[in-house]
């Protein structure tokens, strides 16, 4: 079972899988005959310490009731095929189980403007590894592509069920965006429409999301409403917000590699929230952030991966909007 643990943040942030859906998934699982039931994830940054004791406060290893495991230690080796590597390092239990339950959240996310069922499996590869992945990518297209590259090299079959008894939307999605209360569940056999359908709920076309589109392209699942069967209510959530990707993300071809670094919004800080606990300077990719005593951002090395935003546990690293972004880059800030 591969809940979304992405920081040590309570239910009620909707950053991570509500504990209770993970519960009643736990008992369901046991009282229908299975075997053995893990519950599992590798949160984000390269983590040395106790993986069960950082993300205690979202509630989820408790309510695993006693099935949680830590599985970042001893990878296997996944064979890709993919423009950006031909393998990566994952975690060993996705070649011992029969099957993944996927239990993503509702979420906007600055690079890929949603993170559904797809962008979960990313958490399959140990946090260190996801550091690198991000440094062979140059936009959120290409991050999204590598994404689905990871999803179909997955050995086993993968069931969802999507936490959308909150959601959260805006720029500073998955991690410091709107909280929303929803009240629904979503769960698909396929990924890919469970993504679509989650598209259509914030308002948008299921090919305009980019994980949405090159799945489709590819025959793992579809991007159209009329090619999915939806059970039970459905209506588009009134106001949600998605990120702006109005300048970057209408860069492609030969234009994208001169003007998308002059374009990337990089992350800023804000000073009155930040404790320089030193999470997003010890997990940059890159290593473009020094403590000042506060975070500063080396504009030439940062890779706009926004994992800095993501594992900051105040929400002190944020994205700005492509005109602010635009104009912080054309004053050298």
């Amino acid at each position: 079972m591969k809940p979304n643990l992405l920081a040590p943040r309570p239910p009620e942030h909707s950053v991570t899988t509500d504990p209770e859906l993970v519960r009643q998934c736990v008992r369901q699982l046991k009282s229908r005959g299975a075997a053995e039931v893990r519950v599992a994830d590798n949160p984000g940054g390269g983590l040395a310490q106790n993986i069960e004791a950082y993300i205690a406060p979202t509630g989820v290893v408790e309510a695993s009731e006693g099935t949680f495991q830590s599985i970042a230690a001893t990878p296997v080796t996944l064979k890709m095929n993919s423009r950006f590597t031909g393998e990566v390092h994952a975690s060993r239990i996705i070649t011992e189980v029969d099957v993944i339950l996927n239990l993503p959240v509702f979420k906007t996310h600055s690079l890929t403007l949603l993170t559904g069922a797809v962008k979960n499996l990313f958490g399959i590869i140990p946090g260190g590894q996801k550091s690198y992945l991000h440094t062979l990518v140059r936009n959120g297209d290409e991050f999204a592509e590598l994404l689905v590259d990871i999803y179909q090299a997955i050995p086993v079959p993968v069931l969802s069920i999507m936490d959308a008894l909150r959601g959260m939307d805006g720029q500073n999605g998955p991690s410091g965006g709107r909280v929303l209360r929803l009240g629904r569940i979503l769960a698909a056999r396929n990924a890919v429409a469970l993504d679509s359908v989650m598209a259509m709920m914030a308002g948008v076309s299921p090919g305009s999301i980019p994980t949405n589109r090159i799945a489709a392209e590819r025959g793992l699942g579809p991007a159209r409403a009329e090619d999915i069967q939806i059970i039970g209510d459905f209506e588009t959530i009134p106001g949600f917000r998605l990120p702006s990707r109005r300048l970057a993300g209408r860069i492609t071809g030969i234009a994208a590699v001169v003007a998308y670094p002059f374009m990337r919004r990089r992350p800023l800080v804000r000073r009155d929230l930040c404790t320089c606990c030193r999470r997003c300077a010890d997990n940059c990719p890159a290593k473009a952030i020094s403590m000042t005593p506060y975070p500063a951002v080396d504009r030439r090395k940062c890779i706009s991966c926004y994992c800095c935003a993501e594992i900051c546990p105040e929400r002190a690293m944020v994205i700005p909007g492509a005109l602010r972004g635009l104009v912080r880059r054309v004053l050298g800030r």
